[in-house]
């Protein structure tokens, strides 16, 4: 990759990124748990000094394009959210140095990293265009995320069941309560939870999924629970009719309606269990609910301890998390190397942060500026 083709990937990426963030209003985020705006500056100084590195022992064992790849099965991970992370949070903090610095769009950015952002940048477009169906970067002008091929989706077209009042009932709770865990034990963070489609069907049908994934982790101390889910990832797949489904930059999912309940005409609770796609058994679902509630209340009071250190500190290590499927899909054991990378970024980064703004310049730039959201690499 080179420098004139790197700039267009950071203003098309950039330009996505706006729009999206506007929307949310991501500067103002607070939360009584977690210090938001905080946390996360800290885990893009992270990704801005250990991404490359890491991916380059990743694509060492596994090429860009295999890696996407092998992303694009229902219960996966990494998945999209993770890689759209690998672009977001290492121009994140070198977007945060350069303003820090004073210098504006078109300066030369002296810490300028040339060679890490050109390896990270050309592994995340060649892996993302394998991993999505339509060839892409973001989701499409529809707003539509597909990811699996067609053989793929009748396959998993085969594994739904007709629709059932009662039954539908408790797979939306198995849903519901496992969104809960995802976004507590990822520091009321979106990582985890994913959706994708709509993938169209005869008749005016569409088939969409709704996941959770990182559900047995490994790495993130505060998540060591002992109650553990049965299944390290959870898919509800739907077929409807007259359903619009939107996806989001950030791997979301919403319908039109909100609740299609009455246009479901079948679903089915699955997992992907070391690559083979299958149905969870009924009977399983109320232990999935049990430990997944348990394992919330146990996440909850260990972090509603946390001192004002440990609310912004903790983004070290759920940021090291994004590059951990990466890692594991490569057959890399990494889980060492990235604790220590978490613990040397709060060692390096944190009292620096905690020193700073409560909204980090980088996002206040996000709320505000009228220009690029990343500005250019000047050579």
């Amino acid at each position: 990759m080179d420098v004139g083709h790197l700039n267009e990937l950071i203003a098309t990426f950039g330009a996505h990124h706006k729009a999206a963030l506007r929307a949310e209003k991501r500067a103002s985020a607070s939360s009584p748990l977690f210090d938001l705006l905080r946390r996360s500056l800290l885990g893009y100084y992270l990704k801005w000094d250990h991404t490359a590195p890491v991916l380059r022992e990743v694509a060492s064992a596994m090429a860009p394009e295999e890696v996407g790849r092998r992303m694009r099965r229902p219960g996966m991970r990494p998945y999209y959210m993770q890689h759209f992370l690998l672009m977001q949070d290492i121009l994140s903090g070198r977007q945060q140095r350069l303003l820090e610095l004073g210098l504006s769009h078109g300066d030369r950015f002296p810490g300028e990293r040339l060679d890490d952002l050109l390896f990270a940048a050309d592994f995340w477009e060649r892996s993302c265009r394998a991993y999505r169906s339509d060839g892409g970067l973001f989701p499409a002008e529809d707003r539509s995320q597909p990811i699996l091929d067609e053989e793929e989706v009748t396959r998993i077209e085969g594994l739904l069941e007709p629709y059932e009042a009662g039954r539908y009932a408790t797979a939306r709770r198995v849903l519901a309560t496992l969104d809960a865990y995802a976004f507590l034990a990822h520091g009321e963070q979106r990582d985890g939870i994913f959706g994708h489609g709509p993938y169209p069907l005869p008749g005016g049908r569409v088939l969409f999924l709704k996941e959770v994934n990182d559900l047995r982790n490994d790495l993130l101390p505060w998540a060591q629970t002992e109650a553990r889910n049965p299944y390290a990832n959870v898919v509800v797949a739907y077929i409807c009719r007259d359903v619009r489904v939107v996806c989001d930059f950030f791997g979301g999912l919403v319908t039109e309606p909100l609740d299609f309940t009455d246009r479901i005409e079948r679903f089915a609770v699955l997992t992907n269990d070391s690559g083979d796609v299958r149905p969870v058994p009924d009977g399983e679902w109320p232990a999935i609910v049990a430990a997944a509630t348990a394992a919330t209340n146990e996440i909850y009071f260990r972090v509603v301890e946390w001192d004002e250190r440990q609310k912004a500190g903790y983004g070290a290590m759920l940021f090291a998390n994004h590059l951990k499927p990466f890692c594991d899909l490569a057959g890399i054991d990494a889980n060492a190397r990235l604790a220590a990378a978490a613990r040397e970024t709060e060692e390096r980064y944190l009292d620096e942060v905690l020193a700073g703004p409560a909204a980090p310049l980088v996002m206040v730039h996000w709320g505000t500026t009228d220009g690029d959201l990343f500005w250019p690499v000047v050579t």
